[in-house]
């Protein structure tokens, strides 16, 4: 699929869920390749999260590239492979003893344990763009949506191949590890429900989940979408 065909089908997925902003593609970049981007693409000039990032672009149609000094949450960042996680974090400590979401550590670390993290320092870039006008070609596509758009969605990509959908969440970590790097890593799309950090920091709405799937996938979900949704016009 070229970066033609990728961004028509941004375009038409725009249409077919009648989305109010746009599909967000994500790029990590590995280690040692950062000539691949800088030169080619805008540097954030900011620090965001990585899910304000990604609300962000849903919103805006902006596209640029972040290292890890423009991920101010690193915890994201460390989801996405561009840093190691806090002991802190790792621990359970965090999410015990600092947010209290646990009545005690050892079940705030069983939780983090089971939690998708990319292996730490393997990425040294993350590069965002809308999936209609995305310059580079993208690992996973986020689609920030209505529960009614991610069961199109689901039925899409379903469509051809069949299957079913697992979906790995915890309320935590939620647009950096499950929608990027749990999809990443299964090579399989992930719906998740977001976490108390994208709840607070972004524009997303209470009405509104994320679904995201592998970019290899984006055709025959499209393609899927046509049948699914054309049948209710």
């Amino acid at each position: 699929m070229n970066l033609e065909q990728m961004n028509a089908y941004g375009s038409e997925l725009k249409s077919l869920l009648r989305l109010e902003g746009s599909p967000v593609a994500v790029k990590l970049i590995p280690m040692g390749n950062e000539d691949e981007v800088i030169g080619r693409f805008e540097k954030l000039g900011s620090q965001l999260r990585h899910c304000q990032i990604t609300d962000h672009v849903r919103r805006t149609g902006e596209m640029f590239y972040t290292t890890l000094e423009e991920q101010q949450c690193k915890g994201g960042a460390a989801a996405l492979g561009l840093t190691q996680l806090s002991d802190k974090v790792r621990s359970g400590e965090f999410y015990c003893d600092g947010l209290r979401h646990f009545e005690t550590i050892e079940a705030a670390k069983k939780t983090i344990d089971l939690i998708t993290f990319l292996a730490p320092h393997s990425n040294s870039i993350a590069i965002y763009g809308p999936l209609e006008k995305a310059t580079f070609e993208p690992d996973v596509v986020i689609f920030i949506c209505t529960p009614e758009q991610a069961m199109f969605l689901t039925q899409g990509w379903e469509y051809h191949d069949g299957g079913r959908i697992d979906a790995a969440f915890s309320g935590k970590q939620s647009v950096c590890s499950d929608a990027v790097a749990h999809v990443i890593k299964t090579g399989k799309p992930n719906v998740t429900i977001g976490c108390g950090g994208s709840r607070t920091y972004t524009k997303i709405m209470p009405s509104e989940l994320l679904f995201s799937i592998p970019a290899q996938d984006i055709e025959k979900t499209v393609i899927g979408l046509r049948m699914i949704v054309g049948e209710l016009d």
